[in-house]
This record gives structure tokens, sequence and C-alpha cells, in this order.
């Protein structure tokens, strides 16, 4: 069941949200991105397909099965970016290389030769 903010949000963000998190989620199932396309498509469809729907209570019980379908369906361990919060890369900072400075005699002055040590 969705959360009390979720249910007090206006109908058109619910459905947009539950469409946005569907296709994440339908990344979160699909090892390739040629496998996504025709799902995502699929889902697509079947937001298209109950676009017209005017009746309140049709609408109100399809919102409610799709976002417990979406609650059933989600994905153990979903897919998160490497520097993202969760990520494998997060918070890691790579240590820059140390480079010695090796003075260039040809192009300092004669009195700055011993400065460097």
């Amino acid at each position: 069941m969705a959360s009390e903010i979720v249910l007090g949000l206006p109908h058109k963000l619910r459905v947009m949200r539950m469409y946005r998190t569907g296709l994440k989620e339908l990344i979160n199932w699909s090892s390739h991105r040629h496998e996504w396309y025709p799902r995502a498509y699929a889902l697509r469809q079947e937001f298209e397909d109950n676009r017209n729907i005017t009746d309140r209570e049709e609408i109100r019980k399809k919102v409610e099965h799709g976002e417990e379908l979406l609650a059933r369906f989600r994905y153990w361990e979903p897919v998160i970016k490497p520097e993202f919060v969760g990520g494998t890369a997060y918070s890691i900072n790579p240590s820059q290389p140390k480079l010695k400075f090796i003075p260039n005699y040809d192009y300092m002055d004669e009195y700055k030769k011993g400065d460097h040590l």
C-alpha cells in the first residue's frame, strides 16, 4: 500500500510517479537495454490503454492495483549509479599521483639553482 504522503498527491502526480517508478524497476529487472525497451514499451501501452477512463472509482482501483504491483515486484538489489549514495564508488576519492619536482636548470637563473634544495 502506498504511504500517506503518496495518497495525498493529486491523481495525475500519482500516475506519473507510478509510471516513472515502473520504468526504473524494469531497468533493475533487465540485464541489458535491448531487454528493457520492449518491456518499457509494453508498460507505456498499458498506461495509454487506461488513459481515457473517466469513472473515478475505476481509476482509483487501477491506481491502487498498479501501486500494489510495484510494491510486490520491487527488485531486491536495485541498480545504483557508482557515484550516488549506496553506489560502489560513493565517497571514494582516488589518491592523486605524487609528482616529484625536478627542476630544469636550462630555464633557471644562475642564482636560483640551489633554491629547490
